[in-house]
């Protein structure tokens, strides 16, 4: 079998990539690197940074004989280059015609998931973060979700997609309405063995390190907010027994330093799951809080390591608590953890999924 992985975001298509190598499938992964992100690439399709318009034509022209006879087409989104809606459908004219099965990824805000979130069918999506009304990126994913075009072109994709993979619950719960015969969940894939078990907690620990990332400008759509004021009464209540990190759009070598040297990240509110972010803390052995909705998908009813964050400040607050009332059952808790990432996400598993769903739909 022959793949093309098409577009990329937070490096899930090159991760899955590594793992269908590994299970010896010719896989070919073409993306814009996903921005500033750079993530790598065999073929380079990211706009330059002169003469745009001009430059990136010429780019996807030379790029286009790459870019045929796969026998599956996995893309990202239904416009994987995040480029205009008019050169979009140019681009996925040309891929449809010349390669054999699409795949369309449900891994984003798109047409689907953003007006069944608006909608109310979502018991937890960032549209319904307080205080919504000064985040002028979900403002723009509104204005998209009742765009005509927008809604035109990621129909057009999906309904001539052979399957579509979801990498979140929320994501296959949206798409799942418009497409139960056809959508499947896929959870993200890691290579754990880049993030081993670090986990400095031990049975004695006399406090325990709190750890909070903050992306500027995000906060509010993170909840970060919420678990900032939550974790300062409790660090208020409880000074000895807690140490509290709170940091703002650090370097990724450096964030992961922070990381080793902490036992609880909290992650994301106002969501199903949780992210790479968190998957990486969780296979470092700390203990994360962010969306926990996904044990049923993935059918795992007893191990369970995520905090869910989807619940009131109180309910919050006594959740981390407990972990300071309880420090012996920490290293059980950090245990946990890399066991949940390993069975479920570990990437060579993941492309198998990925494998198996191909030839089930083609």
């Amino acid at each position: 079998m022959k793949v093309l992985l098409l577009g990329d975001y937070s490096g899930l298509h090159l991760t899955l990539s590594k793992g269908l190598k590994e299970l010896g499938v010719d896989v070919t992964i073409a993306s814009t690197g996903d921005g500033w992100k750079n993530y790598d690439r065999d073929i380079d399709l990211a706009q330059p940074d002169k003469f745009k318009r001009i430059r990136f034509i010429a780019k996807i022209i030379k790029a286009l004989p790459k870019l045929q006879g796969y026998d599956v087409v996995q893309m990202i989104h239904c416009n994987p280059l995040s480029t205009s809606w008019g050169f979009n459908k140019i681009f996925w004219e040309f891929i449809k015609r010349r390669n054999k099965n699409i795949f369309l990824g449900a891994n984003g805000m798109d047409h689907y998931y953003s007006n069944y979130a608006l909608d109310g069918h979502l018991k937890y999506s960032v549209f319904q973060v307080p205080d919504i009304e000064g985040d002028p990126e979900i403002q723009k994913y509104i204005q998209d979700a009742g765009d005509e075009e927008i809604a035109r072109q990621n129909k057009m994709v999906a309904e001539y997609a052979t399957g579509i993979t979801a990498c979140s619950v929320g994501y296959y719960l949206a798409h799942k309405a418009s497409f139960p015969d056809k959508t499947t969940y896929i959870p993200l894939p890691l290579n754990t063995d880049l993030y081993p078990y670090v986990s400095t907690i031990q049975p004695d620990v006399e406090k325990v390190h709190f750890f909070l990332g903050k992306q500027k400008g995000r906060e509010v759509r993170k909840g970060v907010d919420v678990m900032e004021r939550v974790l300062n009464k409790l660090l208020e209540n409880y000074p000895n027994d807690m140490e509290l990190r709170i940091v703002t759009s650090v370097p990724f070598q450096e964030y992961q330093k922070m990381l080793n040297s902490s036992h609880v990240l909290l992650d994301q509110r106002y969501s199903y799951g949780i992210g790479m972010n968190g998957l990486i803390a969780l296979s470092k052995g700390l203990i994360v809080g962010g969306g926990a909705e996904m044990y049923s998908a993935l059918e795992d009813f007893e191990t369970h390591p995520i905090i869910d964050l989807n619940v009131t400040e109180g309910e919050m607050y006594h959740a981390f608590e407990q972990l300071l009332l309880n420090k012996s059952k920490l290293k059980e808790y950090s245990l946990r953890s890399r066991e949940f990432v390993v069975k479920h996400h570990n990437y060579i598993q993941v492309a198998q999924k990925y494998l198996d769903f191909w030839q089930k739909m083609c």
